[in-house]
């Protein structure tokens, strides 16, 4: 699913993320819970501190468009409100809450292997 942010926003993300990364990594693969294990792996195979530089170039007025799982878009809503939250954290769990309630009576439909929403 795609996500319109502003840079802020993405950074909000990206500062809880990575909390949540470096507190999980020193423990085995049984001590994590299945959402730190579902976040490592969108925080090491989604690029994301590539995708930071790129970002803190973008236009601060401006909102961009990036695709996040939908696992990976629960996982954040949940886990984010039981922490303490920077401003711009806040701001993304906000966007985050609202694209989740406007997108959650949509259908979908697995079409060769793919979901995809109608």
């Amino acid at each position: 699913m795609k996500i319109s942010l502003y840079p802020g926003e993405f950074f909000g993300m990206v500062e809880f993320l990575r909390f949540r990364v470096e507190s999980a990594l020193p423990l085995s693969m049984q001590e994590r819970t299945i959402y730190d294990q579902v976040l490592i792996e969108y925080w090491e195979k989604g690029n994301i501190t590539r995708n930071a530089v790129a970002w803190g170039l973008r236009n601060i007025r401006q909102r961009y468009r990036i695709p996040i799982p939908i696992s990976v878009m629960r996982i954040l809503h949940q886990e984010m409100q039981h922490h303490d939250l920077s401003v711009y954290g806040q701001a993304f769990l906000a966007r985050l809450d609202q694209e989740l309630v406007n997108n959650s009576d949509r259908q979908y439909q697995v079409i060769r292997g793919k979901t995809r929403i109608k």
